[in-house]
C-alpha cells in the first residue's frame, strides 16, 4: 500500500512539474492568492497545492493562511493527495453519526475511514465541522501514508505519531492540541509530498 501511495505522489510531483513549466510567467507574480505573501514561509506549499488543485481559496481569491480547517476539509484535502476524491463523491455510507449522508463531505470522510486515515472520537461521532488540531492532522497524514503501525511502536496517540512524523520530514518541531491553521496544514501536506516521496520503508 505505501508503495502506491509513493507512485502516486512521484505522479503528482511529475504533473506539477509540467504545469510548472507550462506556466514559467506565475515565478514573477506573487502567487494564487493575495493574502499570502511572496516571501512567506509557506507560500511555496501554498502555491504547489494550488497547482495540484489540493487547496483553493474562498470566493474572494484569498487562501486566508491564519484561519483554522475543519476536519472534513482535512479529509477532502487527503482523498485529494491520494487521488481518490472522485471515488470518495459517489460513497454514501454514513460512518459517523454526526455526519448524514447528505452532509457535503460525507463522501472523503467515509473514504479517509475506510482507508484508516481517521477513526473518529471513539463515541460514534466525527466533529466534520471542528477545527483540526495539529495533532489530529499530523495523525492522518502519517496513517494516510502507511506509516501508522510505526507510530503506535513510536508510542501511539498522539507522541508516537509526532515523532514519526517529525523524523519522516513532514514537521520539524513537535506539534501540539491547538487548532492547525490552514498555511502549517499546507506546510505538512507539501512535505508529506515533496519530502516524504522518496522516504524509502
Amino acid at each position: 500500500m505505501r508503495k502506491s501511495k509513493k507512485f502516486i505522489v512521484l505522479i503528482s510531483v511529475a504533473l506539477f512539474s509540467l504545469t510548472l513549466f507550462c506556466n514559467t510567467a506565475l515565478a514573477d507574480t506573487t502567487g494564487s492568492f493575495p493574502d499570502v505573501p511572496e516571501n512567506a514561509g509557506y507560500a511555496e506549499a501554498v502555491e504547489v497545492l494550488a497547482e495540484l488543485g489540493i487547496f483553493g481559496g474562498d470566493d474572494k481569491g484569498n487562501f486566508n493562511p491564519d484561519k483554522t480547517i475543519t476536519r472534513a476539509e482535512c479529509a477532502a484535502v487527503i482523498c485529494r493527495m491520494l487521488g481518490v476524491e472522485e471515488e470518495a463523491k459517489s460513497m454514501k455510507k454514513q460512518v459517523f453519526s454526526d455526519v448524514s449522508t447528505s452532509f457535503w463531505g460525507a463522501g472523503v470522510i467515509a473514504k479517509a475511514a475506510e482507508l484508516g486515515i481517521i477513526g473518529g472520537y471513539g463515541n460514534g461521532k466525527f466533529g466534520p465541522n471542528n477545527p483540526v488540531t495539529q495533532e489530529q492532522m499530523i495523525k492522518m497524514l502519517v496513517c494516510a501514508w502507511g506509516y501508522g503501525d510505526m507510530a503506535e511502536s513510536a508510542g501511539g496517540w498522539p507522541k508516537g505519531y509526532a515523532s514519526v512524523a517529525n523524523d519522516l520530514g513532514i514537521t520539524d518541531y513537535l506539534v501540539s492540541s491547538d487548532p492547525a491553521k490552514r498555511s502549517e496544514v499546507a506546510i505538512w501536506c507539501y512535505n508529506t509530498l515533496f519530502v516524504n516521496s522518496y522516504v524509502e520503508g
